[in-house]
């Protein structure tokens, strides 16, 4: 598929939902030619999620070591070097209060190693690039159509960003949020984190549209009847 048949499922899949916030499309891989280069410093891998629904940009690998959760997700350094006690101290302080620990870390969903990795950033609906990925943030009513329409559909909760490499291996996610990501991203409390394989977007806007159609149609027959 195409850079611009991606960006009509973008515009096909916020309708259906009704989303409030665009899409956003990651690529692990981008043609970054094509793309501005972020000079963000950020806190987290995850606070990029929320710089990309206004505009598209790629980000380099020192831009992700913020956070050592996240730089295991995203496979820039192995979970047996991310242990408490490696000298991270924001792994030692997260395991210090218990939030996570040792066999957590160890059990982290991963992209495949790959220090050298660039990862680009846009607006589903206006990105330059195939993604391999959508990220997006629903409400619960919006997450209860996403689950209806991918039944296998896994539900997360921290860390959130778990959600990047368990959608590229093919699982639709439903990421609850986690504590961490939502203090440094800023999105609501009331949002839920869903990311899916873009390979299988297209078959998945299908599902959906069908299914948002007849719950519209359940919605206005009882706001009818009462």
């Amino acid at each position: 598929m195409s850079s611009s048949e991606f960006n009509s499922l973008g515009k096909r899949l916020e309708s259906a939902l009704g989303l409030s916030k665009p899409i956003v499309a990651v690529s692990f891989n981008p043609d970054v030619s094509k793309l501005r280069r972020s000079t963000d410093v950020v806190e987290s891998s995850c606070v990029f999620w929320t710089k990309a629904l206004d505009g598209a940009f790629y980000t380099t690998p020192d831009q992700h070591l913020h956070c050592s959760v996240g730089a295991v997700t995203h496979g820039y350094r192995a979970a047996k070097d991310s242990l408490p006690g490696a000298g991270l101290a924001d792994i030692d302080l997260l395991t210090s209060v218990g939030w996570i620990g040792k066999n957590d870390i160890l059990g982290l969903p991963a992209l495949p190693l790959e220090a050298q990795r660039n990862i680009g950033y846009a607006p589903l609906d206006k990105s330059p690039f195939v993604p391999d990925i959508v990220l997006l943030f629903a409400d619960s009513q919006q997450a209860a159509l996403i689950k209806e329409a991918a039944p296998d559909s896994k539900v997360t909760v921290k860390p959130t960003c778990q959600g990047l490499p368990l959608a590229n291996e093919g699982d639709v996610v439903i990421g609850l949020g986690c504590t961490a990501s939502r203090t440094r991203s800023g999105y609501e409390e009331s949002e839920i984190v869903v990311t899916l394989n873009a390979k299988k977007l297209a078959s998945f806007v299908d599902r959906l549209e069908k299914i948002a159609k007849i719950d519209g149609q359940v919605k206005a027959a009882l706001t009818h009847a009462a």
